[in-house]
């Protein structure tokens, strides 16, 4: 019996933070997301769609999203002058 990893929306954003290319782009979609967590792929479309509507994520095509904010994770406040 295989055990399921822990799945919710914290997790698989972090997940994604993860996997991102340096431009903020996860190039994924439900069915990958549920593959890495052992989970149904409806599942996995509710969880992309939680973190959408909290604004975590975008939806740029139907196997990329962008991950909202990213520019503020890159920048670091320290600005030399």
């Amino acid at each position: 019996m295989r055990r399921m990893k822990y799945f919710d929306w914290e997790r698989a954003f972090h997940f994604i933070w993860e996997n991102t290319d340096g431009d903020g782009i996860w190039s994924g979609d439900a069915a990958s997301l549920a593959k890495e967590f052992d989970a149904l792929q409806d599942v996995a479309e509710k969880v992309l769609e939680e973190l959408r509507d909290r604004r975590l994520i975008e939806r740029l095509s139907a196997r990329t999203y962008f991950i909202s904010g990213w520019r503020e994770r890159e920048d670091t406040g320290c600005h030399e002058e």
